[in-house]
């Protein structure tokens, strides 16, 4: 199967990552669930990886998101920008192809 570098999507969740942490979540708040998912994420994108080693991690924050977060909220804009940066990625490798 075909290798796809997550690396500039991994800096991107990264970024989240780390501004989310600086707000100090409280345990068991949307963040601090919402960090979980990122950081999932974030250690499934560190080596070149295949689509569907990425993708049960990315259905997974997708599922958190429609369930838990509301839409309009600054975690709903977050989780949809990281999705849209997902699919950045992927459609960038299919057109390599």
């Amino acid at each position: 199967m075909t290798e796809i570098y997550f690396d500039e999507f991994r800096l991107i969740v990264i970024e989240h990552i780390r501004a989310i942490e600086e707000g100090e979540p409280q345990i068991y708040s949307m963040e601090w669930f919402l960090l979980k998912y990122l950081r999932r994420i974030e250690r499934n994108a560190r080596t070149p990886t295949t689509h569907g080693a990425m993708e049960n991690s990315m259905r997974a924050l997708i599922r958190f998101y429609v369930d838990m977060i509301d839409e309009y909220s600054p975690l709903g804009e977050r989780c949809r920008y990281i999705y849209e940066q997902y699919r950045r990625v992927l459609r960038e490798s299919q057109a390599r192809k």
